[in-house]
């Protein structure tokens, strides 16, 4: 399926290694860092006193984080055009605002280039464990890295946020944040409430080689905080599990559902599903109870998840 998570890889260049080389040992020793040292999934590390710069890694939650909590974001990974991602970004606004503020796309999403990041000269590094576990000595050579998680690995975006916030002097702002998520999901919810009770809703990723339904996804936790009623594709796949179909059982596969939140990725995908024969005969998609998003809105923070929130607002809308 193309919906599967990204996983990063260092670039490979005979070049970018040996750079990678000489920051993690030839490089001239830098000034001790003073600040306060704190403990993390990869040992201590320093935080500085004085937080100038930040470079994300991945780009969904740890990008999303920075910009939420309005730390200074000097560099970040970019959606390549081969991707084909079309609709807005659901970080858009606030990474157009950081660009004016000097923030840079460094690498292509998946590719980690040590040179461009070192280039970047971050106070910090914030990034998901996953992503920094294989080239951990090549960035603290660089600068303290602080690990970011996923809702798969069953971590909340709220979790991260508190964590990242208590660690940068951030925290008033991310209980404001949290507090104005919770807000909009006890109005989303109660706007809809008779309608998340009755209508079976399920998440569906699209692409040409069939359909999925993924139970980690942000979207999938979304709706179960709404306590929205699963069709029972969605609830078979649980709060993590992953079930996919192939193009001849999407009729069957989400049968049930009276409401869709369908993510294609590319206008090729949205166009294929317009004429599928057993998509279009889907009771969801007859009745126009469909909202269309793409993987940018499958994990985040706080920005992302608003976001997803409007679009689970906007879906109920459409039953009336």
């Amino acid at each position: 399926m193309l919906h599967r998570s990204r996983r990063s890889v260092l670039t490979a260049s005979a070049a970018v290694l040996g750079a990678a080389a000489l920051l993690a040992g030839c490089a001239p020793a830098a000034p001790a860092a003073t600040g306060s040292t704190v403990e993390t999934e990869f040992g201590e590390v320093v935080i500085p006193e004085q937080i100038e710069s930040v470079v994300v890694l991945e780009g969904r939650r740890d990008l999303d984080i920075v910009l939420a909590l309005g730390l200074p974001l000097a560099g970040y990974p970019f959606e390549g055009p081969e991707t084909g991602i079309e609709l807005p970004l659901p970080l858009e606004d606030e990474l157009a605002a950081a660009r004016e503020n000097g923030a840079e796309q460094l690498f292509l999403a998946g590719e980690i280039d040590i040179e461009a990041i070192a280039a970047a000269e971050p106070s910090i590094i914030i990034s998901r464990g996953e992503d920094v576990e294989p080239i951990y000595a090549e960035l603290s050579a660089i600068a303290p890295i602080l690990p970011v998680s996923t809702n798969d690995a069953g971590v909340t975006w709220q979790e991260d946020l508190l964590a990242i916030a208590e660690l940068t002097g951030t925290e008033d702002r991310a209980k404001e944040i949290i507090a104005e998520y919770d807000a909009r999901l006890a109005e989303v919810k109660e706007t809809h409430a008779e309608a998340l009770a009755s209508v079976p809703v399920a998440p569906v990723g699209y692409d040409l080689e069939g359909t999925e339904v993924e139970g980690g996804r942000l979207q999938s936790v979304i709706l179960r905080e709404l306590g929205a009623l699963p069709s029972s594709a969605f609830a078979e796949a649980g709060t993590d599990g992953s079930l996919e179909y192939s193009p001849e059982q999407t009729l069957e596969a989400f049968g049930d559902a009276g409401a869709l939140l369908v993510f294609a990725d590319t206008q090729e995908e949205w166009d294929a599903a317009q004429v599928d024969p057993l998509y279009a005969q889907l009771p969801a998609v007859a009745a126009g109870a469909v909202v269309r998003g793409d993987k940018m809105m499958h994990e985040g923070g706080p920005i992302t998840a608003m976001h997803v929130l409007d679009l689970i607002d906007e879906l109920y809308s459409t039953l009336g």
